[in-house]
Protein backbone atom coordinates (compact mmCIF):
# COMPACT_ATOMS: atom_id res chain seq x y z
CA UNK A 1 0.00 0.00 0.00
CA UNK A 2 2.88 2.17 0.73
CA UNK A 3 3.99 2.62 -2.96
CA UNK A 4 0.63 4.43 -3.87
CA UNK A 5 1.28 6.87 -0.58
CA UNK A 6 2.11 10.52 -2.07
CA UNK A 7 2.40 12.13 1.40
CA UNK A 8 1.95 11.78 5.54
CA UNK A 9 0.79 14.28 7.48
CA UNK A 10 -0.09 14.41 11.23
CA UNK A 11 -3.22 15.92 10.26
CA UNK A 12 -5.60 15.99 7.14
CA UNK A 13 -8.50 17.93 7.42
CA UNK A 14 -11.51 17.73 4.65
CA UNK A 15 -13.39 20.71 4.35
CA UNK A 16 -12.27 24.19 3.79
CA UNK A 17 -15.33 26.13 5.78
CA UNK A 18 -14.77 28.45 9.02
CA UNK A 19 -13.85 24.92 11.06
CA UNK A 20 -11.20 23.35 8.54
CA UNK A 21 -9.01 26.23 7.58
CA UNK A 22 -8.79 28.02 10.86
CA UNK A 23 -8.49 24.21 12.60
CA UNK A 24 -5.67 23.71 9.92
CA UNK A 25 -3.93 27.19 10.41
CA UNK A 26 -4.24 26.28 14.64
CA UNK A 27 -2.51 22.43 13.90
CA UNK A 28 0.14 24.13 11.90
CA UNK A 29 1.12 26.67 14.78
CA UNK A 30 1.53 23.85 17.25
CA UNK A 31 3.54 21.76 15.23
CA UNK A 32 1.38 19.51 13.07
CA UNK A 33 2.33 19.03 9.40
CA UNK A 34 -1.50 19.59 7.84
CA UNK A 35 -3.11 19.24 4.66
CA UNK A 36 -6.23 21.00 3.79
CA UNK A 37 -8.64 18.62 1.02
CA UNK A 38 -11.13 21.27 -0.64
CA UNK A 39 -13.36 19.22 -3.49
CA UNK A 40 -14.42 23.61 -4.84
CA UNK A 41 -11.55 25.61 -6.01
CA UNK A 42 -12.54 28.47 -3.66
CA UNK A 43 -11.87 27.86 -0.16
CA UNK A 44 -13.84 28.81 3.22
CA UNK A 45 -16.81 26.60 2.24
CA UNK A 46 -20.71 27.49 2.40
CA UNK A 47 -20.02 30.23 5.27
CA UNK A 48 -17.24 32.47 2.61
CA UNK A 49 -18.95 31.67 -0.49
CA UNK A 50 -23.02 31.05 -0.10
CA UNK A 51 -23.69 31.90 3.40
CA UNK A 52 -22.65 34.22 6.24
CA UNK A 53 -20.46 36.24 3.99
CA UNK A 54 -22.11 37.22 0.75
CA UNK A 55 -25.46 37.47 2.95
CA UNK A 56 -24.47 39.84 5.21
CA UNK A 57 -22.79 41.66 2.05
CA UNK A 58 -26.44 41.96 0.52
CA UNK A 59 -27.74 43.15 3.67
CA UNK A 60 -25.26 45.87 4.40
CA UNK A 61 -26.04 47.09 1.05
CA UNK A 62 -29.90 46.73 1.01
CA UNK A 63 -29.46 48.65 4.35
CA UNK A 64 -27.67 51.63 3.43
CA UNK A 65 -30.51 52.15 0.92
CA UNK A 66 -33.41 51.10 3.13
CA UNK A 67 -31.75 53.95 5.70
CA UNK A 68 -31.30 56.62 2.55
CA UNK A 69 -34.80 55.97 1.53
CA UNK A 70 -36.15 56.14 4.65
CA UNK A 71 -34.32 57.54 7.44
CA UNK A 72 -32.09 59.99 6.25
CA UNK A 73 -34.22 62.67 5.90
CA UNK A 74 -34.58 63.04 10.10
CA UNK A 75 -30.79 63.75 9.89
CA UNK A 76 -30.99 66.54 7.42
CA UNK A 77 -29.98 64.63 4.30
CA UNK A 78 -31.60 64.34 0.90
CA UNK A 79 -31.34 62.91 -2.29
CA UNK A 80 -33.24 64.28 -5.39
CA UNK A 81 -32.83 61.09 -7.09
CA UNK A 82 -32.18 57.97 -5.11
CA UNK A 83 -31.86 54.70 -7.25
CA UNK A 84 -30.01 51.57 -6.30
CA UNK A 85 -27.55 49.73 -9.21
CA UNK A 86 -28.32 45.54 -8.30
CA UNK A 87 -25.48 44.77 -10.57
CA UNK A 88 -23.20 46.73 -8.75
CA UNK A 89 -24.48 45.22 -5.19
CA UNK A 90 -23.83 41.91 -6.42
CA UNK A 91 -20.84 42.63 -7.75
CA UNK A 92 -19.82 44.27 -4.42
CA UNK A 93 -20.60 40.93 -2.68
CA UNK A 94 -18.15 39.01 -5.24
CA UNK A 95 -15.78 41.15 -4.73
CA UNK A 96 -15.80 40.82 -1.03
CA UNK A 97 -16.04 36.92 -1.16
CA UNK A 98 -12.62 37.14 -3.55
CA UNK A 99 -10.64 39.74 -1.41
CA UNK A 100 -11.49 36.84 2.20
CA UNK A 101 -10.69 33.72 -0.12
CA UNK A 102 -7.33 35.08 -1.17
CA UNK A 103 -6.58 35.99 2.24
CA UNK A 104 -7.40 32.31 3.49
CA UNK A 105 -5.38 30.84 0.45
CA UNK A 106 -2.27 33.79 2.12
CA UNK A 107 -2.92 32.28 5.38
CA UNK A 108 -2.85 28.51 4.00
CA UNK A 109 0.72 29.46 2.23
CA UNK A 110 2.20 31.12 5.42
CA UNK A 111 1.21 28.10 7.45
CA UNK A 112 3.18 25.79 5.18
CA UNK A 113 -0.61 24.17 5.25
CA UNK A 114 -0.81 21.58 1.84
CA UNK A 115 -4.11 22.40 -0.26
CA UNK A 116 -5.43 19.29 -2.42
CA UNK A 117 -8.54 19.86 -4.52
CA UNK A 118 -10.43 17.05 -5.10
CA UNK A 119 -12.65 14.81 -2.87
CA UNK A 120 -11.40 12.94 0.02
CA UNK A 121 -12.87 9.37 -0.03
CA UNK A 122 -11.41 7.53 3.06
CA UNK A 123 -9.71 3.90 2.04
CA UNK A 124 -8.35 3.38 5.44
CA UNK A 125 -8.65 4.26 8.55
CA UNK A 126 -4.98 6.45 8.24
CA UNK A 127 -5.44 6.35 4.19
CA UNK A 128 -7.51 8.93 2.40
CA UNK A 129 -8.26 8.98 -1.59
CA UNK A 130 -8.56 11.95 -3.45
CA UNK A 131 -10.48 12.11 -6.41
CA UNK A 132 -11.05 14.54 -9.25
CA UNK A 133 -14.74 16.28 -8.52
CA UNK A 134 -16.65 15.33 -11.30
CA UNK A 135 -15.12 11.93 -12.79
CA UNK A 136 -14.32 10.79 -9.29
CA UNK A 137 -11.12 9.12 -10.66
CA UNK A 138 -8.32 8.90 -7.88
CA UNK A 139 -5.88 11.54 -8.59
CA UNK A 140 -3.77 10.80 -5.50
CA UNK A 141 -3.16 9.04 -1.62
CA UNK A 142 -2.41 10.67 1.33
CA UNK A 143 -2.01 9.15 4.82
CA UNK A 144 -2.74 10.65 7.88
CA UNK A 145 -2.11 10.41 11.61
CA UNK A 146 -5.19 12.44 12.74
CA UNK A 147 -8.31 13.58 10.54
CA UNK A 148 -10.75 16.35 11.12
CA UNK A 149 -13.83 15.84 8.99
CA UNK A 150 -15.45 19.16 8.59
CA UNK A 151 -17.63 19.04 5.04
CA UNK A 152 -20.23 21.16 6.59
CA UNK A 153 -24.55 21.03 5.31
CA UNK A 154 -26.57 21.61 2.59
CA UNK A 155 -29.70 23.68 1.94
CA UNK A 156 -32.31 21.11 2.61
CA UNK A 157 -35.48 20.85 0.52
CA UNK A 158 -39.43 20.07 0.93
CA UNK A 159 -40.14 16.27 0.52
CA UNK A 160 -40.56 14.98 -3.02
CA UNK A 161 -39.45 18.24 -4.33
CA UNK A 162 -35.88 19.49 -5.69
CA UNK A 163 -34.52 22.68 -5.99
CA UNK A 164 -35.24 24.12 -9.37
CA UNK A 165 -35.93 27.04 -12.00
CA UNK A 166 -37.92 29.56 -9.48
CA UNK A 167 -37.60 26.90 -6.59
CA UNK A 168 -34.72 28.18 -5.02
CA UNK A 169 -32.36 27.54 -1.97
CA UNK A 170 -30.55 30.70 -0.11
CA UNK A 171 -27.47 29.50 -2.84
CA UNK A 172 -29.70 30.31 -5.91
CA UNK A 173 -31.15 33.56 -3.87
CA UNK A 174 -27.21 34.97 -3.64
CA UNK A 175 -26.85 34.85 -7.22
CA UNK A 176 -29.56 36.33 -8.95
CA UNK A 177 -29.86 38.37 -11.65
CA UNK A 178 -32.82 40.03 -10.80
CA UNK A 179 -34.63 41.53 -7.81
CA UNK A 180 -38.01 39.62 -7.53
CA UNK A 181 -41.07 41.20 -7.67
CA UNK A 182 -42.74 38.76 -5.13
CA UNK A 183 -41.11 36.09 -3.60
CA UNK A 184 -42.92 33.55 -1.39
CA UNK A 185 -40.21 32.30 1.88
CA UNK A 186 -40.50 29.01 3.06
CA UNK A 187 -39.37 28.73 6.61
CA UNK A 188 -39.29 31.33 9.19
CA UNK A 189 -35.62 30.74 10.41
CA UNK A 190 -32.68 32.84 10.30
CA UNK A 191 -31.77 32.74 6.99
CA UNK A 192 -35.59 33.30 5.47
CA UNK A 193 -35.74 36.37 8.07
CA UNK A 194 -32.33 37.72 6.92
CA UNK A 195 -32.87 37.11 2.63
CA UNK A 196 -36.59 38.16 3.23
CA UNK A 197 -35.48 41.61 4.52
CA UNK A 198 -32.51 41.92 2.02
CA UNK A 199 -35.08 41.92 -0.68
CA UNK A 200 -37.63 43.73 0.90
CA UNK A 201 -35.57 47.01 1.36
CA UNK A 202 -35.16 46.64 -2.52
CA UNK A 203 -38.35 46.35 -3.28
CA UNK A 204 -39.56 42.88 -3.42
CA UNK A 205 -42.98 42.06 -2.14
CA UNK A 206 -42.11 39.18 0.27
CA UNK A 207 -44.36 36.68 1.91
CA UNK A 208 -43.45 34.65 5.11
CA UNK A 209 -44.50 31.19 5.26
CA UNK A 210 -43.75 28.89 9.00
CA UNK A 211 -45.17 25.79 10.00
CA UNK A 212 -44.44 26.67 13.77
CA UNK A 213 -46.89 28.60 15.84
CA UNK A 214 -43.97 31.97 15.82
CA UNK A 215 -40.91 32.54 13.87
CA UNK A 216 -37.46 31.66 15.03
CA UNK A 217 -39.34 29.44 17.59
CA UNK A 218 -35.73 27.99 18.80
CA UNK A 219 -35.07 31.15 20.25
CA UNK A 220 -36.71 33.47 23.15
CA UNK A 221 -40.69 34.02 22.97
CA UNK A 222 -40.13 37.69 23.55
CA UNK A 223 -37.68 37.64 20.26
CA UNK A 224 -39.69 35.98 17.98
CA UNK A 225 -42.79 38.23 19.09
CA UNK A 226 -40.64 41.72 18.91
CA UNK A 227 -38.76 40.73 15.62
CA UNK A 228 -42.45 39.79 13.79
CA UNK A 229 -43.88 43.25 14.77
CA UNK A 230 -40.74 44.82 13.39
CA UNK A 231 -40.82 43.03 10.01
CA UNK A 232 -44.89 43.32 9.87
CA UNK A 233 -44.11 47.21 10.27
CA UNK A 234 -41.27 47.08 6.98
CA UNK A 235 -44.24 45.53 4.98
CA UNK A 236 -43.38 41.73 5.35
CA UNK A 237 -46.08 39.54 5.55
CA UNK A 238 -45.71 36.73 7.68
CA UNK A 239 -47.93 33.87 8.22
CA UNK A 240 -47.34 30.77 10.85
CA UNK A 241 -49.18 27.31 11.77
CA UNK A 242 -48.88 26.79 8.10
CA UNK A 243 -48.17 23.72 6.17
CA UNK A 244 -47.51 23.54 2.65
CA UNK A 245 -49.47 20.99 0.49
CA UNK A 246 -47.73 21.62 -2.99
CA UNK A 247 -46.05 24.21 -5.15
CA UNK A 248 -46.52 24.99 -8.62
CA UNK A 249 -44.54 25.82 -11.20
CA UNK A 250 -45.74 27.54 -14.44
CA UNK A 251 -43.80 29.91 -16.90
CA UNK A 252 -43.22 32.29 -14.46
CA UNK A 253 -45.19 32.13 -11.67
CA UNK A 254 -44.98 30.06 -8.31
CA UNK A 255 -48.07 29.20 -6.44
CA UNK A 256 -47.84 27.88 -3.14
CA UNK A 257 -50.70 25.78 -1.52
CA UNK A 258 -51.26 25.57 2.13
CA UNK A 259 -53.32 24.48 4.93
CA UNK A 260 -54.00 25.99 7.99
CA UNK A 261 -54.91 23.71 11.75
CA UNK A 262 -58.47 24.39 11.10
CA UNK A 263 -57.79 22.82 7.37
CA UNK A 264 -58.40 25.93 5.59
CA UNK A 265 -56.21 25.71 2.32
CA UNK A 266 -54.26 28.95 1.03
CA UNK A 267 -52.66 30.05 -2.02
CA UNK A 268 -49.92 32.46 -1.89
CA UNK A 269 -48.03 33.50 -6.01
CA UNK A 270 -44.73 34.86 -6.29
CA UNK A 271 -41.87 34.96 -8.84
CA UNK A 272 -39.73 32.83 -6.54
CA UNK A 273 -40.05 30.52 -4.06
CA UNK A 274 -37.07 30.48 -1.55
CA UNK A 275 -37.04 26.85 0.75
CA UNK A 276 -35.43 27.76 3.80
CA UNK A 277 -36.56 24.74 6.24
CA UNK A 278 -33.31 23.85 7.76
CA UNK A 279 -29.76 22.35 6.41
CA UNK A 280 -28.64 18.55 6.32
CA UNK A 281 -25.35 17.44 7.42
CA UNK A 282 -23.12 16.84 4.48
CA UNK A 283 -21.49 13.33 4.06
CA UNK A 284 -21.07 12.65 0.38
CA UNK A 285 -18.38 10.73 -1.23
CA UNK A 286 -16.63 10.43 2.08
CA UNK A 287 -16.92 6.88 2.37
CA UNK A 288 -17.85 6.40 5.64
CA UNK A 289 -18.62 2.29 5.31
CA UNK A 290 -14.91 1.84 4.65
CA UNK A 291 -13.76 2.56 8.15
CA UNK A 292 -16.51 1.82 9.99
CA UNK A 293 -17.77 4.98 11.13
CA UNK A 294 -22.16 4.82 10.46
CA UNK A 295 -24.43 8.05 10.44
CA UNK A 296 -27.33 8.23 12.65
CA UNK A 297 -31.17 8.71 11.39
CA UNK A 298 -30.27 11.90 10.76
CA UNK A 299 -27.65 12.13 8.98
CA UNK A 300 -25.36 13.40 11.40
CA UNK A 301 -21.68 11.68 12.17
CA UNK A 302 -22.06 10.23 16.31
CA UNK A 303 -18.86 11.39 18.10
CA UNK A 304 -17.93 11.78 21.46
CA UNK A 305 -17.26 14.20 24.07
CA UNK A 306 -14.24 15.13 22.68
CA UNK A 307 -15.53 15.20 18.74
CA UNK A 308 -14.16 11.58 17.98
CA UNK A 309 -16.07 9.42 15.95
CA UNK A 310 -16.03 5.88 16.60
CA UNK A 311 -12.52 5.36 15.09
CA UNK A 312 -10.55 7.37 17.69
CA UNK A 313 -8.13 9.24 15.26
CA UNK A 314 -11.08 10.25 13.39
CA UNK A 315 -12.71 13.64 14.81
CA UNK A 316 -15.67 15.51 13.28
CA UNK A 317 -17.05 19.09 13.82
CA UNK A 318 -19.39 21.79 13.11
CA UNK A 319 -22.82 20.94 11.16
CA UNK A 320 -22.10 17.70 10.27
CA UNK A 321 -21.69 16.57 13.38
CA UNK A 322 -25.49 18.55 14.22
CA UNK A 323 -26.02 21.39 16.95
CA UNK A 324 -26.13 24.43 16.30
CA UNK A 325 -25.30 24.99 12.59
CA UNK A 326 -23.03 28.13 13.21
CA UNK A 327 -19.64 28.85 11.83
CA UNK A 328 -18.42 30.11 15.05
CA UNK A 329 -19.45 26.58 16.83
CA UNK A 330 -17.57 24.80 13.70
CA UNK A 331 -14.14 27.45 14.62
CA UNK A 332 -14.33 26.50 18.29
CA UNK A 333 -14.88 22.71 18.05
CA UNK A 334 -11.90 22.53 15.53
CA UNK A 335 -9.76 24.54 17.57
CA UNK A 336 -10.28 22.28 20.57
CA UNK A 337 -9.48 18.97 18.75
CA UNK A 338 -6.10 20.43 17.56
CA UNK A 339 -5.63 21.32 21.11
CA UNK A 340 -6.45 18.49 22.33
CA UNK A 341 -4.63 16.01 19.93
CA UNK A 342 -1.28 18.15 20.76
CA UNK A 343 -1.90 17.27 24.19
CA UNK A 344 -3.18 20.54 25.81
CA UNK A 345 -5.79 20.79 28.14
CA UNK A 346 -8.50 22.89 26.52
CA UNK A 347 -12.18 24.08 27.96
CA UNK A 348 -14.50 21.93 26.40
CA UNK A 349 -17.28 24.04 24.00
CA UNK A 350 -20.50 25.43 26.84
CA UNK A 351 -23.18 24.38 24.03
CA UNK A 352 -25.48 26.34 26.15
CA UNK A 353 -23.24 29.78 25.38
CA UNK A 354 -23.06 29.76 21.73
CA UNK A 355 -24.68 33.19 20.60
CA UNK A 356 -27.19 33.18 17.93
CA UNK A 357 -27.66 36.37 15.51
CA UNK A 358 -30.10 37.11 13.10
CA UNK A 359 -28.76 40.23 10.86
CA UNK A 360 -31.96 42.09 10.07
CA UNK A 361 -32.60 45.76 11.36
CA UNK A 362 -32.66 46.20 14.28
CA UNK A 363 -30.22 43.11 15.04
CA UNK A 364 -31.31 39.90 17.25
CA UNK A 365 -28.87 38.05 19.54
CA UNK A 366 -29.53 35.48 21.95
CA UNK A 367 -27.30 33.87 24.26
CA UNK A 368 -28.14 31.19 27.49
CA UNK A 369 -31.42 29.87 28.34
CA UNK A 370 -34.57 30.60 27.04
CA UNK A 371 -37.85 31.93 29.59
CA UNK A 372 -39.60 28.35 28.69
CA UNK A 373 -36.33 26.71 29.05
CA UNK A 374 -35.64 28.06 32.57
CA UNK A 375 -39.44 27.70 33.48
CA UNK A 376 -39.44 23.55 32.09
CA UNK A 377 -36.48 23.29 34.80
CA UNK A 378 -38.42 24.35 37.75
CA UNK A 379 -35.51 27.45 38.20
CA UNK A 380 -36.97 30.41 39.91
CA UNK A 381 -35.75 33.33 38.31
CA UNK A 382 -35.73 37.24 37.85
CA UNK A 383 -36.50 39.33 34.55
CA UNK A 384 -35.49 42.70 33.49
CA UNK A 385 -36.69 43.81 30.07
CA UNK A 386 -35.02 47.24 29.41
CA UNK A 387 -36.57 49.26 26.33
CA UNK A 388 -34.26 50.57 23.43
CA UNK A 389 -36.47 53.42 23.49
CA UNK A 390 -35.32 54.56 26.60
CA UNK A 391 -31.69 54.25 25.54
CA UNK A 392 -29.98 57.50 24.72
CA UNK A 393 -27.99 55.97 22.55
CA UNK A 394 -30.39 54.50 20.61
CA UNK A 395 -32.51 57.22 20.38
CA UNK A 396 -29.83 59.84 18.47
CA UNK A 397 -29.05 56.65 16.57
CA UNK A 398 -32.66 56.61 15.64
CA UNK A 399 -33.51 52.98 15.82
CA UNK A 400 -34.93 52.50 19.05
CA UNK A 401 -36.88 49.39 18.63
CA UNK A 402 -36.11 46.48 20.47
CA UNK A 403 -35.13 45.76 24.28
CA UNK A 404 -32.83 43.87 26.56
CA UNK A 405 -33.77 41.08 28.59
CA UNK A 406 -31.60 39.62 31.08
CA UNK A 407 -32.87 36.42 33.53
CA UNK A 408 -31.20 35.40 36.67
CA UNK A 409 -31.61 33.16 38.94
CA UNK A 410 -33.57 34.13 41.65
CA UNK A 411 -31.37 32.42 44.54
CA UNK A 412 -28.44 32.89 43.05
CA UNK A 413 -28.51 36.11 40.50
CA UNK A 414 -26.25 34.19 37.86
CA UNK A 415 -27.25 35.42 34.65
CA UNK A 416 -29.37 32.26 32.54
CA UNK A 417 -30.02 33.87 29.57
CA UNK A 418 -30.26 37.04 27.92
CA UNK A 419 -32.19 38.09 24.57
CA UNK A 420 -31.23 41.39 22.93
CA UNK A 421 -33.47 43.24 19.65
CA UNK A 422 -31.29 45.95 18.98
CA UNK A 423 -29.08 48.39 16.63
CA UNK A 424 -25.53 46.26 17.09
CA UNK A 425 -26.99 43.32 18.91
CA UNK A 426 -24.58 41.08 17.41
CA UNK A 427 -21.69 42.90 19.50
CA UNK A 428 -23.41 43.47 22.09
CA UNK A 429 -24.05 39.58 22.42
CA UNK A 430 -20.39 39.33 23.65
CA UNK A 431 -20.64 41.05 27.34
CA UNK A 432 -23.37 38.45 27.77
CA UNK A 433 -20.98 35.61 26.41
CA UNK A 434 -17.94 36.83 29.20
CA UNK A 435 -20.48 37.47 31.65
CA UNK A 436 -22.09 33.98 31.52
CA UNK A 437 -18.41 32.34 30.80
CA UNK A 438 -17.33 33.73 33.85
CA UNK A 439 -21.43 32.87 35.97
CA UNK A 440 -21.97 36.77 36.98
CA UNK A 441 -24.58 37.60 38.38
CA UNK A 442 -26.97 40.45 37.81
CA UNK A 443 -25.43 42.20 40.27
CA UNK A 444 -21.84 42.09 38.92
CA UNK A 445 -22.95 43.78 35.68
CA UNK A 446 -24.54 46.58 37.11
CA UNK A 447 -21.36 47.19 39.46
CA UNK A 448 -19.31 47.72 36.39
CA UNK A 449 -19.17 51.01 34.80
CA UNK A 450 -20.66 51.34 30.94
CA UNK A 451 -19.72 53.98 29.01
CA UNK A 452 -22.24 56.67 27.51
CA UNK A 453 -23.93 57.21 25.52
CA UNK A 454 -23.71 54.00 24.83
CA UNK A 455 -25.68 50.43 23.65
CA UNK A 456 -24.38 48.63 26.25
CA UNK A 457 -25.75 50.64 28.99
CA UNK A 458 -28.70 48.63 28.16
CA UNK A 459 -26.92 45.44 30.02
CA UNK A 460 -26.48 47.40 33.25
CA UNK A 461 -29.97 49.31 33.53
CA UNK A 462 -31.29 45.33 32.57
CA UNK A 463 -29.37 43.92 35.26
CA UNK A 464 -30.49 46.64 37.87
CA UNK A 465 -34.32 45.61 37.00
CA UNK A 466 -33.30 42.12 37.77
CA UNK A 467 -31.16 43.33 40.87
CA UNK A 468 -33.50 45.80 42.69
CA UNK A 469 -36.78 45.42 40.53
CA UNK A 470 -36.15 48.99 38.99
CA UNK A 471 -33.84 50.77 36.45
CA UNK A 472 -32.79 54.48 36.28
CA UNK A 473 -34.21 55.73 32.80
CA UNK A 474 -37.74 53.91 33.00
Amino acid sequence: MNQYIQKKYDLVIIGSGPGGYISAIRASQLGLKTAIIEKYKKLGGTCLNVGCIPSKSLLDSSKYFSLAKNNYSEHGIFFEKLFFNFQKIMERKNDIIKNINNGIKYLMKKNKIDLYEGIGSFKTKDIISIKERISLKTKQNIQFKYCIISTGSKPLCLPNLNFRNRIISSTELLSLKEIPKKIIIIGGGIIGLELGTFLNRLGSKVTIIEFMDQIVSNMDNSLSIGIRKILEKSSIRIETSLSINNIEEKNTEISVFTKCKNGKVMKFTGDYCLVSIGRIPYTKNLKLENIGIIKNEKGFIPVNDSLQSVVKNIYAIGDVIGGKMLAHKAEDEGLYVVENIVGQKPNKLNYNLIPSIIYTYPEVASIGYTENQIKEKGIKYNIGIFPMKSLGRAITSGCTDGFLKMISNKKTDEILGVHIISNHAADMIMEASVAMEFRASSEDIYRICHPHPTFSESFKEAALLNFENRAIHM
